[in-house]
């Protein structure tokens, strides 16, 4: 005999009714609850197996959704900072061209003024200048006496001193010079340049030279 047929107070499921005795109304209740779980688990499990994993991730369309772009247009949006210098690299370029010209305009205006300038230096009485004939001797002589003489690389002004036992004329990279001399008894005593640079060539055997 059975353990079910031994203990009556047992029901079909295994649990026990409150009062030890199963009646035919608690086995009825008992059987459509079983039932209708069973039902509940099978339409879960179909309705798993139905949807697809598109179907999960689907959205309800909305009333703007045509607005939005299908593919996305290239960009460099990855590339953080370094995009935004990519981006800016032809206003640079505009920026260092004009820069460039900019510095290149001021260069040939200084240059232009120095010329100027340097024009005016050298040559600060051109009207009087303008009354020399070309063909006048930019040499002069002295024989006896104290001196204070210029002397310039452009014409018509004197570029050579004849001293008595010396000649003057500019140093290499010199444009003007003066200078103060003294000569006593056919003899040079003393040279002092005052500006420029000048050079001294003897041009008797005695002499000595005067400048360091």
């Amino acid at each position: 005999m059975t353990n079910a047929e031994s203990d009556p107070r047992q029901g079909a499921d295994g649990s026990s009714s409150s009062s030890g005795f199963l009646t035919l109304d608690d086995s009825i209740e008992e059987i459509g609850r079983a039932l209708t779980m069973a039902e509940l688990r099978r339409e879960l499990g179909q309705n798993e197996a139905a949807e697809s994993p598109s179907e999960h991730g689907r959205v309800r369309p909305r009333a703007r959704d045509d607005e939005l772009l299908d593919e996305l247009p290239p960009t460099d949006h990855h590339l953080g900072r370094f995009g935004g210098w990519r981006a800016a690299r032809k206003v640079r370029w505009l920026v260092g061209i004009t820069l460039a010209l900019a510095v290149l305009a001021a260069a040939i205006v200084f240059l232009l003024r120095s010329h100027e300038l340097k024009q005016a230096r050298l040559h600060p009485l051109p009207e009087v200048e303008a009354t020399i004939a070309p063909g006048t001797p930019r040499e002069m002589t002295y024989t006896d006496g104290s001196f204070r003489v210029a002397i310039s690389r452009d014409a018509p002004a004197v570029n050579l001193v004849h001293l008595p036992d010396r000649d003057i004329t500019l140093g290499r990279w010199a444009e003007k010079a003066q200078f103060k001399v003294e000569i006593r008894d056919g003899k040079t005593l003393k040279i002092k340049v005052l500006t420029g640079e000048i050079v001294e060539t003897l041009t008797s055997p005695d002499a000595q030279p005067l400048l360091d």
